[in-house]
């Protein structure tokens, strides 16, 4: 590997020594210099010469230095470019993706860094790869579909053929995601899918920082709820081509996502009928009681914790109209989720009052207002609120150390796609700087946690 220049090396703390290549690397055989006072110096248990020695970089490196019968260590931690994985996609022909319906064969190399849970591992197969989202297929930077011929695990998670990569362009922070996501991974919630960061390289060329992680599907490490369940969606956007049925209070189609199904089938006259009872034990003259009303049908944990998480964020969309998962296994009850789609959540939009940190909003809703009605809900909900509550200082340092972490990606992100201090639909505010941007999310967050402790502690 030709380095542009030196590249300098820093102590941190006593033990530590982190190092930073500006340029992004297929490899990490470098020739170290280093000085020393000391006999001997080895790198992992082996010999070493400064300025003769070429080592591996791309896991982290035990150096030891020797005198006089001691010895100290440090860690040397080599990172190219901004820190992330580098994803590498090369499609056939370097063809441009187009269409969010055909899939355009491609070649994939994941490169992990240093730091990550696979230190230095490297992942290579033949993909597929497409088009995906709705909105934010109209976008500048664009969101993509994957598709493995094999199941194929990335970033050390369990192994499936379908994932995606989120662009979120319109989150100037691309934390709100991860935040939702990580609320999730602390939730009563049965699963919440898992992302990790990328530099994604598409056709030799930078594309930005992009979210590598779960496609939502039915599977035993996703969606588990058996060879016969169900992955709904209640989604304003279903196209003419999609597989739904309507209730009486829901506004929205439910768009059976998971598994395939015909109209008037065994599987869909089962979920459709299935729902629809759900539904009309809510709204019974009997819905408050456990055993004929709404809790025979649906189940408390998941419907609470679906709920604060999104109210809590003040999720556009998640007020029963797109982007709401449902799933149902056979011979259990009705659950709420996954979580999904939270770049316009934390007052990152500029429409609907749900830039306010004030003012309910999920809460309002058919279901949700009517199962407000119920005692037993509002005191789960409160419950579960205080657990949130108090897990506020959690949240804050997931959001400083993946801001941390992003630190230079985003400022390559910004030089790719000129975000910063400039308008990206459906933005509220701008606010200059990433770490200005952080900032801001965090104390909207902040405020809004205490609006609704405040409302809820009148209930």
């Amino acid at each position: 590997m030709q380095l542009v220049e030196d590249v300098k090396g820093e102590i941190i703390g006593d033990s530590a020594v982190e190092c930073w290549v500006k340029n992004i690397m297929s490899d990490k055989l470098l020739i170290p210099h280093f000085e020393y006072t000391g006999e001997s110096v080895t790198i992992d248990n082996a010999s070493a010469k400064s300025d003769e020695t070429q080592i591996d970089f791309k896991t982290p490196i035990k150096l030891t230095v020797s005198n006089q019968g001691k010895t100290k260590d440090y860690t040397i931690y080599v990172h190219s470019f901004t820190g992330l994985p580098v994803l590498w996609i090369e499609t056939e022909g370097r063809a441009d993706i187009t269409s969010k319906d055909e899939y355009l064969n491609a070649h994939l190399k994941l490169v992990e860094d240093v730091r990550t849970r696979s230190a230095g591992g490297i992942t290579e197969a033949e993909v597929k790869i497409k088009g995906r989202g709705n909105s934010t297929w109209g976008m500048p930077k664009k969101p993509y579909a994957l598709k493995f011929d094999e199941k194929t695990s990335l970033l050390d998670e369990p192994a499936d053929k379908s994932w995606v990569l989120l662009a979120n362009y319109a989150d100037k922070t691309s934390l709100r995601n991860q935040t939702a996501f990580y609320m999730g991974s602390i939730s009563n919630l049965d699963y919440t899918p898992r992302f990790h960061y990328v530099d994604l390289m598409l056709n030799g060329r930078y594309n930005g920082t992009y979210q590598l992680g779960d496609k939502l599907k039915i599977s035993k490490n996703r969606v588990n709820v058996g060879d016969d369940g169900f992955l709904m969606e209640i989604d304003a956007k279903a196209g003419a081509d999609e597989i739904t049925f309507k209730t009486s209070h829901l506004g929205q189609p439910v768009n059976i996502k998971d598994p395939d199904v015909e109209v008037d089938g065994e599987n869909y006259n089962y979920i459709k009928d299935y729902v629809i009872t759900a539904e009309s034990a809510l709204f019974s003259d009997d819905f408050k009681d456990p055993d004929k009303g709404w809790q025979k049908y649906m189940d408390m944990d998941s419907f609470v914790d679906w709920y604060l998480i999104n109210e809590i964020a003040k999720n556009n969309d998640a007020c029963l109209f797109t982007s709401c998962y449902m799933n149902l296994k056979r011979g259990d009850k009705l659950k709420m989720g996954p979580l999904w789609d939270f770049d316009i959540a934390f007052g990152n939009v500029n429409y609907n009052g749900t830039y306010l940190t004030d003012g309910f909003w999920i809460k309002n809703t058919t279901w949700y207002s009517r199962l407000f009605e119920d005692p037993a809900f509002v005191a789960k909900v409160k419950e579960r609120f205080d657990y949130f509550y108090n897990r506020k200082e959690d949240i804050m340092n997931e959001i400083n150390a993946n801001a941390q972490y992003l630190r230079y990606s985003a400022q390559e992100n910004n030089n790719k796609w000129h975000i910063l201090y400039t308008p990206t639909w459906p933005n509220y505010d701008i606010w200059g700087s990433y770490q200005n941007e952080v900032q801001s999310m965090k104390e909207w967050l902040n405020a809004r946690f205490e609006w609704l402790k405040t409302e809820f502690d009148k209930m």
